[in-house]
This record gives structure tokens, C-alpha cells and sequence, in this order.
């Protein structure tokens, strides 16, 4: 079964990047679901050369929206996306923001306090907090901080998955027991499609089960 999603790397009001992301969760591989879905790949190459070299791979770890589902990837595959529909479907992406001047405790903690807008997505499944750094605690989970997970080899991190409509507002704080900066990698899936995401779903061949979604990632330094 194919999964698809259309990834938007941004800033508050800008894109960075966008892309259609690939991965299979069954034994046959990107690699022949093109090679036997041919509509996909003259869609696709419209874009950029359908290739399987290496800069084609997609980073696992840009998937953590559906961790930990997402470990049961196998291969994945990105090409360029134009982010025209993209701007006029959306007024206002994800994003995080601080709240308040960060306070240092005489243990020398720094707490963030933190505020998530979700924009103008329309069909949010679920929002992730994916962070890395010195992190002691957090306002989640009544301030117990959970385990530390790592995705795809990378370092260990911090997973908060939160679920909410657009029009909620979430405010949380995190805290630091040094002067390292926390990193925060912030993942909303929404179920929308845009209408070239649309079309490259539907072009896939019937017994290729696709499902498809769109991505907004965006990175922060506290």
C-alpha cells in the first residue's frame, strides 16, 4: 500500500520547499509500483526526471507525522512540487511562536513558553512536536516528560502528538537544563488535498491502495 503525501517545508507565511513524498508498507517497492503506474510517472517527470538515484530518497525522519506508524516504511521516494496551489488553498501555515520572555530559574533551567497556531488548515488529523536538545520537562503529560524516542538513527528526541481543529490555539512551555538550544521540528498533517494532489492520487492504477495527505513541516530554536 502506497503512501503519498504532498510535504511543505515553511516559514510563517512563506514555502521553503514542497515536494511529493513516496513510501510502500508492503513487499513491493516504489520502484515497481512506478514502474507498472506509468500516468504516475509521466505526471512526476513533468516535475523533474523520475529517478531512484540516491537524492531522490526521502528522509525518513520527515515523515514523523505519522510516527510511529511510519517505521513500517519501506523506501522512500520524493520529487519537486509546485507550490502554487498550495499558496492559494492556504492564507496561514502552522506555526510556533513565544509567548512570553524566556525565564531562567537559580538552577539555571530556561523555560519557553510557547504558543501553536495551526493556520488554515481544514482537515487537520494530527499535529506533532518532534524535539531534540537539552530538554528536562515540558507542560504535557502533567509535566512528566516521556521517554526519549529515535527515529530513522537520528538523535534522541521528544514526541508530543496533539489532535485539535484549526481555529485552537495550544499554549505549552518547555524547558532547558543548559544554554543548548531546543530544536523543534513541528509536523501537522492535514487530510485535505490540493487539486494536483488530487489528480496524481487518481492516477494511480486500482490495485495500488493509496493514502494521501498533505504535510507541513516547519523547524524552531529556542
Amino acid at each position: 500500500m502506497p503512501s503519498a503525501t504532498s510535504k511543505v517545508y515553511h516559514g510563517a507565511s512563506t514555502i521553503v520547499d514542497s515536494s511529493y513524498e513516496f513510501s510502500v508498507v508492503d513487499a513491493n517497492s516504489l520502484a515497481f509500483t512506478f514502474n507498472n503506474a506509468p500516468e504516475v510517472a509521466k505526471f512526476l517527470r513533468s516535475n523533474s526526471e523520475l529517478s531512484y538515484e540516491e537524492k531522490y530518497h526521502s528522509d525518513r525522519s520527515s515523515w514523523v507525522a505519522l510516527y510511529p506508524v511510519s517505521s513500517l516504511f519501506s523506501g522512500s521516494l520524493k520529487f519537486p512540487a509546485q507550490p502554487d496551489d498550495i499558496l492559494e488553498q492556504y492564507k496561514h501555515f502552522p506555526y510556533l511562536s513565544i509567548r512570553e520572555p524566556i525565564s531562567t530559574s537559580p538552577n539555571g533551567h530556561r523555560r519557553v513558553q510557547l504558543e501553536l497556531r495551526l493556520g488554515s488548515l481544514s482537515e487537520i488529523w494530527t499535529s506533532v512536536l518532534n524535539i531534540t536538545g537539552p530538554l528536562s520537562n515540558w507542560s504535557f503529560a502533567d509535566a512528566t516528560l516521556a521517554e526519549p524516542q529515535t527515529v530513522s538513527g537520528g538523535l534522541p528526541s521528544y514526541i508530543c502528538r496533539l489532535s485539535g481543529s484549526s481555529n485552537e490555539h495550544w499554549s505549552f512551555w518547555l524547558e532547558a537544563n543548559s544554554s543548548e538550544p531546543l530544536r523543534v521540528d513541528l509536523a501537522v498533517l492535514d487530510q485535505y488535498l490540493v487539486d494536483n494532489t488530487k489528480k496524481l492520487k487518481s492516477l494511480f492504477p486500482s490495485w495500488a491502495d493509496v493514502t494521501a495527505f498533505s504535510t507541513f513541516f516547519s523547524s524552531y530554536y529556542f
